[in-house]
């Protein structure tokens, strides 16, 4: 994948900070918020970016997801067991992670792993797949999102928004 033009990524940081900005702190929100944040990138002329699903791991441990394909996708399920994030050019960006990290609901491994690596002031996180590795962190892409499921979760996230 090519690297993100410096126009790319200021668009990724900011449509990022938008979706922080106006959707409520809910933990475990990754679809939804992910959604938004594609949504949203689309609406900026970045028709490229995707929304991705699979699993998250730290090290050896899966936090959310399974290492063998997730179980189908409910589109109107936060519970949903697996983990969903927003792939642009050569980054993935993850606008729930640090959020979930530190609320109360987060799982002890994923809560100490990111208080070490972010600040709750620092809430997005966008990296190459290899830079995420050297932090520890494991996306494991296994369902890329079409754009009608797209399109209906960007239109499900705006019932959240106030």
């Amino acid at each position: 994948m090519p690297p993100l033009t410096d126009a790319e990524f200021n668009a990724l940081e900011t449509a990022g900070s938008q979706v922080l900005l106006v959707f409520p702190e809910i933990p475990g929100a990754c679809v939804m918020m992910s959604a938004l944040y594609v949504g949203r990138l689309h609406d900026l002329g970045h028709r490229s970016a995707r929304l991705v699903g699979g699993a998250l791991s730290i090290g050896s441990h899966v936090v959310f997801g399974r290492t063998a394909t997730a179980a189908p996708f409910t589109q109107t399920d936060l519970d949903w067991d697996g983990h969903a994030w927003v792939r642009f050019g050569d980054r993935l960006a993850d606008v729930s992670l640090v959020r979930t990290a530190y609320s109360a609901e987060a799982p002890a491994v994923l809560a100490t792993h990111m208080t070490r690596l972010r600040r709750p002031d620092q809430p997005r996180y966008i990296a190459t797949p290899e830079a995420a590795g050297e932090e520890g962190l494991t996306y494991a892409e296994q369902h890329v999102f079409s754009k009608k499921q797209v399109n209906q979760l960007y239109l499900s996230a705006l019932t959240f928004l106030p």
